[in-house]
């Protein structure tokens, strides 16, 4: 863990100066300085304190309860991110890892390994179109995918997100749909991808 990042995330998030911050972990506020700056590391004690408050439900960033958020829904949801030339799934929804398709899959596999290779295409291709320069605000895709010889459908928003320390992930909510469905979508479109930008 990046101490110094994490306890300079954690006042920026809740307004706390560093005196209260050392006062509620039991140090001085030159410590928790020194801690911020990474000239010093937290001791065991005070290592657990920090773990302690900043794993507090009131206490944690807004990614945290996004990936909360995930974990919890009903639909068929993940987080996906970028780890040098593969794509590792980071949370998946209660949806997702209930539906047939993807009961094998689980956090930390590659997307490649586990999924079609449509799957993987899509992200690759999301990626190449400027998924993480800061201007797409989502991407709606539409794909077929084959799984144990059976033709599903699918329409996904693939929304890329920044954690607080700056990383990319792809947040991708799909959908299963009828043939009609995705017919009617492929005739609306020129292309699988659809990718909105900030104008």
């Amino acid at each position: 863990m990046d101490w110094g990042k994490t306890l300079r995330s954690y006042r920026g998030r809740t307004g706390v100066n560093q005196q209260d911050l050392a006062a509620h972990l039991g140090i001085s506020q030159p410590q928790v300085s020194r801690i911020e700056a990474g000239t010093v590391l937290p001791g065991p004690d005070v290592a657990s304190a920090i773990r302690a408050l900043i794993q507090k439900p009131g206490n944690r960033g807004l990614f945290d309860g996004l990936i909360t958020t995930i974990q919890f829904s009903p639909h068929v949801t993940c987080l996906v991110q970028p780890d040098g030339d593969d794509i590792r799934y980071v949370a998946l929804s209660r949806g997702f890892r209930e539906h047939p398709h993807f009961r094998s899959i689980e956090v930390g596999q590659r997307v490649r390994q586990q999924a079609s290779r449509i799957d993987e295409a899509l992200m690759l291709a999301s990626i190449g179109r400027g998924a993480f320069n800061g201007k797409v605000t989502a991407i709606d895709a539409v794909w077929t995918a084959e799984f144990d010889h059976h033709v599903s459908h699918w329409q996904g928003i693939l929304t890329p997100v920044r954690s607080s320390e700056g990383a990319w992930f792809l947040h991708c909510a799909m959908k299963p749909l009828a043939e009609p469905q995705y017919l009617a979508l492929m005739a609306d479109r020129s292309e699988p991808l659809v990718v909105h930008t900030i104008k």
